[in-house]
């Protein structure tokens, strides 16, 4: 069975892009457009890897993260942040992470971000 990724990002054109790559690479994919469908989500579909962007409406990535660092189902799962804000490592408290987290920024390669996948999913 294909390992589960949840791809958060409300750009239509990165959504596309992410899963395309994921999907050819031989894994299960669904996407949010935002934290708060992202979380609606997470209730039916227990993902193994989660890429999230920062900068988003209505929840923001920031608030996302921390929520589902506080989920039961997505305490562990690690998170790939993928965002176009440089030095966005400085925003979150190195220390209260919690489970494996990697940064990304955008453009994004799609080598860099698969190798990246792979070691966080233990492949």
């Amino acid at each position: 069975m294909p390992k589960k990724i949840l791809i958060i990002d409300d750009e239509e054109d990165m959504r596309v892009y992410l899963e395309t790559m994921f999907r050819k690479a031989g894994y299960e994919t669904r996407t949010a457009v935002n934290g708060q469908d992202a979380l609606e989500q997470i209730r039916d579909y227990a993902p193994d890897l989660i890429t999230l962007d920062i900068l988003m409406p209505q929840k923001s990535g920031l608030s996302c993260f921390e929520a589902l660092r506080e989920h039961k189902t997505t305490g562990t799962v690690p998170i790939m942040i993928v965002s176009g804000v440089t030095g966005h490592s400085e925003f979150f408290d190195q220390t209260a992470l919690g489970g494996p987290t990697v940064f990304l920024e955008k453009p994004i390669k799609p080598d860099v971000v698969l190798s990246r996948s792979k070691e966080l999913l233990g492949e």
